[in-house]
């Protein structure tokens, strides 16, 4: 896991959330949240917070199901550079 990916994590668990997975594909990196309606300006300003001000291209919160899972899951895609 790369210091992005870390740092990210690092600053979920530290604003109270459960992370259950942090990838990264090219500029996007996918953080899945245990919380099934985390509040969605409340995880862009943990991610924003997370990456350098140059770093972070935007923040995109949605919640879905996660395929082998009950319920649903709070995801926070990050564009960063």
């Amino acid at each position: 896991m790369d210091d992005q990916l870390s740092a990210l994590e690092t600053a979920f668990e530290d604003g109270g959330y459960a992370v259950l997975e942090v990838t990264r594909n090219r500029d996007q990196v996918r953080t899945v949240l245990e919380e099934d309606r985390a509040d969605a300006e409340q995880v862009r300003a943990i991610a924003a917070d997370a990456f350098a001000d140059d770093d972070l291209l935007g923040v995109n919160v949605t919640t879905e199901s996660i395929e082998g899972q009950d319920g649903m899951n709070t995801v926070v895609t990050c564009r960063v550079r």
